[in-house]
This record gives structure tokens, C-alpha cells and sequence, in this order.
């Protein structure tokens, strides 16, 4: 049975697959830290518009009550001054 020897080694081809493997892990974990800024920055967005359309459906819903109790009411006092003509 014949011995097998170990490969020789190379360092300077290791120290070039760590160096590679460092800077994909960089890169891997920029990426994820850009990731999540632009998620959260989307989701600051998405409140702010949610805040507005709040704001706008506030508006809208007391302009509405006011327009119509005023109609309400001028129609409820035509019809009682046309009857007592």
C-alpha cells in the first residue's frame, strides 16, 4: 500500500481566496445594510402618505357634514316658508 502525500501547499493562492472571500462578505453585508435603508425609508414614505390621506379623508368627511346639514337646512326652511305662503 503506497503512502499518499499531502498537496503542497500554496499560500499565496490561500491568502488570495481569503482576501477574496473577505470581500465578498463586504460586499454581501453592503448590501444588506442597503437593503434595509431603502426598506426603511419606503416604509417612512408609505406612513407619510398614510398620514396624508388621513389628514385629506379628516377634511373631506367635515366638509361633507357641513355642506350637508347647510342644504338641510335651507331646504327644510324653504319648504316651511313656501308652505305658509
Amino acid at each position: 500500500m503506497a503512502s499518499v502525500a499531502p498537496p503542497p501547499k500554496n499560500e499565496t493562492a490561500d491568502k488570495a481566496l481569503l482576501e477574496e472571500m473577505r470581500d465578498l462578505q463586504k460586499t454581501r453585508l453592503h448590501n444588506e445594510e442597503q437593503q434595509r435603508y431603502e426598506a426603511d425609508r419606503e416604509n417612512e414614505i408609505i406612513n407619510d402618505w398614510m398620514l396624508a390621506a388621513a389628514v385629506v379623508d379628516r377634511i373631506c368627511t367635515i366638509i361633507f357634514t357641513i355642506v350637508f346639514i347647510g342644504i338641510t337646512v335651507i331646504f327644510i326652511t324653504v319648504i316651511a316658508t313656501h308652505r305658509l305662503r
